[in-house]
């Protein structure tokens, strides 16, 4: 690893807390401009990447990075290590698909990709890693190293291009349509069943706000009134669950703004007001789009191998090799 220019960018903290693919899948979208311009997200891409230039978004500065260490850093950050094999590997294929799309978008910078997960993917370093792992830190560092070489210049592709390969901790069931989340229909990124996740212990979570603390946190943006026994209405969501419009205090808002106001873990979640309290259930972690991290575990214990989670998560993708 060598340091190869400095470039001041913007400054952001970067949280680097044990499981960050958890953390990082509370920001509501990590979708990219590759996806924002264009009509399918897709970059054509025939050689692979022996380093990625990365820029640390906390002080600015651009790191040049081997690729297996940059994809370590990025598996170490984005999924539990004891995770089983195939699952990791399925994590370090989309890992590097979604860096090598971000390179070919980040042509005219200075920099391949940052370590800002609400822009691309966590990061952590090795050492970061190994001290999060304490007494495992020998056996995950091993397992994640033998997992990533075993897959090296595999990529996801769809119609011979290399996609814009999004992810998220825990779907509700079901995986979203990337329409419903950012309003761009893409063709990989539609609904898929990923029931596995309905087992998982952080699946169903609950909270609770008094009424107080509810019109609180709601005046800055709305009007709440004392006389209001309720302050939501007319809940709109998808087949997957996903709240896509919601009235708060009479203004329709959506689900994902909400989401953002309150701090909730997903935008599937259902509202209960009883006893002057408001209390949310909400399903699953993350935007729900692309691969469920949780639900390619449970796949890999079922016996899939990486190739089989992700064109199961990735609609019409092919799992190849770059020449």
């Amino acid at each position: 690893m060598k340091k190869v220019l400095f470039v001041s960018l913007f400054t952001a903290a970067v949280m680097l807390l044990l499981p960050l693919s958890i953390m990082k899948k509370s920001i509501p979208s990590i979708l990219t401009t590759a996806i924002q311009n264009g009509e399918t997200g897709q970059k054509e891409i025939k050689n692979g990447s022996t380093s990625f230039k990365v820029c640390n978004s906390e002080d600015g500065t651009v790191t040049e990075i081997e690729t297996e260490d940059y994809i370590f850093s990025v598996v170490a950050a984005e999924m539990p290590a004891l995770y089983e094999e195939e699952a990791l590997k399925a994590q370090a294929v989309a890992a590097y698909t979604f860096a090598l799309s971000r390179k070919a978008e980040n042509s005219d910078k200075t920099y391949d990709i940052t370590t800002d997960h609400t822009v691309d993917q966590s990061y952590i370093t090795e050492q970061q890693a190994r001290d999060k792992w304490g007494d495992n830190a020998d056996e995950y560092t091993e397992k994640l190293k033998k997992a990533i070489e075993e897959v090296s210049d595999y990529v996801i592709t769809y119609d011979g291009n290399v996609i814009t390969s999004v992810y998220h901790a825990i779907s509700g069931g079901k995986t979203e349509d990337s329409k419903n989340v950012w309003g761009i229909s893409l063709p990989y990124l539609k609904p898929v069943s990923s029931e596995g996740d309905k087992l998982s212990s952080d699946y169903k979570t609950e909270v609770s706000f008094t009424a107080e603390e509810m019109k609180e946190k709601l005046s800055d943006e709305f009007e709440p009134s004392d006389s209001d026994d309720n302050y939501f209405s007319d809940i709109k969501r998808t087949d997957s669950g996903t709240v896509t419009g919601i009235k708060v205090c009479g203004k329709e808002i959506t689900g994902a703004r909400l989401r953002s106001l309150l701090g909730l873990r997903s935008s599937n979640f259902e509202i209960k007001f009883e006893d002057d309290k408001y209390t949310f259930t909400v399903y699953g972690y993350g935007h729900g789009v692309g691969m469920s991290q949780n639900g390619a575990n449970y796949m890999a214990k079922q016996g899939s191998d990486f190739k089989e989670i992700l064109t199961h998560y990735y609609t019409g993708c092919k799992i190849e090799k770059l020449k």
